[in-house]
């Protein structure tokens, strides 16, 4: 409740900023009504129109390109918010021999490994030795602060020890290239020696052509780092675990599109302040600011289920990506035009 409350206060205070910075340009040619606003919940059926609803009908089979969904009602928190509890001491006295570089190495991933079991389970948590998760070196890397081979390294010296075991997993595209997909990561939890399974080998992990399509892919991450000095957070590692491809923002880290895919989860009471602060960064980063009522809605849709986040999220992905390198020059009608093709 403590992390929650602290991270609510910093969506409020961030609304507070961009209204007040609102108010004092009073030069702005696309200021009006639409300045001062909540993203209060639209009226269902028997009120007034859902303009984002009206004539759309989205087939949800296609969400199942994705991956499949798994709980993540732990991980709230956007890049830049105040990131989970820190990580529990490593398992077994083996530990102890673990040098420095290796040992934070296996912080991280122990952390990562415990945010990816269902919220509440508490017979999993207690009885859980090994959790599986594949996570691209190069987002550890970067959120370590550190290089790629030094990853490596100490990947390698935690595999001695057996308590990580990893393998590097490749997918054929449809132009029969063989591409990286990620690093699959075994870790222990528990005393006991980490393996893979042929299981492990046969999950459907991460439909790799998909990701290139909507260009969600960890080489934007170095490139954020490269040119904003912008690093994942330990919630962003999180999301990729569970199969959610968040992306950094170039404008601000104040609020990351992941948040999308949480939005069927949230408590309702706290929906208004996340969507509104979600529909004025969209709004914000299109340069489309008299639109935010419109993506509001949309946030709307997806909370109610109406429309799937994962669908939302890698449109406005692609879209916000193809508006910045100047490939689209009316955002919000390509936004429009997608939710009715799809219709």
């Amino acid at each position: 409740m403590k992390n929650e409350k602290t991270f609510f206060q910093e969506l409020y205070k961030a609304l507070e900023a961009e209204e007040t910075r609102d108010n004092t340009d009073a030069t702005s040619p696309t200021r009006g009504s639409e300045d001062l606003f909540m993203a209060t919940d639209p009226p269902g059926d028997g009120g007034a129109k859902n303009r984002v609803l009206e004539g759309l009908t989205y087939i949800k089979e296609a969400s199942k390109v994705l991956l499949p969904e798994k709980d993540h009602k732990a991980f709230l928190s956007s890049v830049g918010a105040p990131s989970l509890p820190p990580a529990k001491p490593p398992v077994g006295s083996v530990c102890k021999a673990v040098q420095d570089g290796p040992q934070k190495l296996l912080e991280l991933l122990q952390e990562i490994a415990r945010s990816t079991i269902p919220y509440g389970n508490r017979e999993l948590w207690r009885k859980v030795g090994t959790v599986v998760v594949m996570v691209p070196l190069e987002l550890l890397a970067l959120h370590l602060g550190v290089s790629r081979q030094s990853v490596s390294t100490w990947k390698k010296e935690l595999e001695d020890t057996g308590l990580i075991a990893t393998d590097t997993l490749r997918q054929k595209l449809p132009n029969g290239e063989y591409r990286t997909i990620g690093t699959l990561w075994a870790v222990r939890l528990r005393p006991g020696k980490a393996r893979l399974t042929m299981e492990d080998y046969l999950h459907p992990w991460r439909d790799l052509a998909t990701d290139i399509a909507n260009g969600v892919l960890s080489y934007a991450w170095v490139r954020a780092f490269e040119e904003r000095g912008i690093r994942p957070t330990l919630d962003v590692l999180v999301l990729w675990a569970q199969g959610k491809r968040v992306m950094p923002n170039t404008k601000t880290v104040a609020v990351d599109l992941g948040l999308i895919l949480v939005l069927p989860e949230m408590e309702r009471s706290k929906l208004p302040a996340l969507i509104t602060l979600i529909a004025t960064y969209i709004a914000d980063l299109l340069d489309d600011r008299r639109s935010r009522r419109f993506y509001a809605g949309l946030m709307w849709s997806v909370a109610r289920g109406q429309i799937p986040a994962q669908y939302i999220f890698a449109l406005l992905t692609r879209v916000i990506r193809d508006y910045l390198e100047g490939h689209l020059t009316r955002p919000g009608a390509y936004v429009v035009k997608s939710l009715k093709e799809a219709s």
